[in-house]
């Protein structure tokens, strides 16, 4: 049972990261047909940056499952929690050193990548 809730609910975080993917690519397109590649390219890296650490702490928020793994449940969530924090500031650091980068397209990616991860809830019921 507890392991039917888990991969319920694994299978809803891994769409929600999807979603986002395609969100970001959506808003790159955008970004491609009124503006440039550059552009594009900038928000799509944005995207990505909100995306990447979302699939990481989906990966480490349900490797366990069911009352009798609860500390390490716990210790997943923290941990989880902890490296998406952790990678979203790296990301985004790396990125914004680059050259090419347009910032405000960037930061529009992120944002509505983020958006994304705040109204899936609403879109991906079970």
């Amino acid at each position: 049972m507890a392991e039917n809730i888990a991969s319920q609910g694994r299978k809803s975080a891994y769409l929600a990261v999807l979603a986002q993917v395609i969100v970001a690519g959506c808003t790159a397109l955008a970004f491609f047909l009124l503006t440039d590649s550059t552009w594009a390219k900038s928000a799509f890296k944005g995207g990505l940056a909100a995306a990447v650490p979302n699939f990481v702490f989906a990966f480490f928020a349900f490797r366990y499952s069911g009352a009798e793994q609860a500390e390490r449940v716990a210790a997943a969530l923290m941990r989880g929690h902890s490296l998406k924090v952790l990678l979203t500031v790296i990301l985004c650091a790396v990125v914004l050193q680059q050259e090419h980068l347009v910032p405000e397209a960037f930061i529009t990616g992120f944002l509505i990548t983020l958006l994304t991860q705040w109204t899936a809830p609403f879109f991906f019921k079970h």
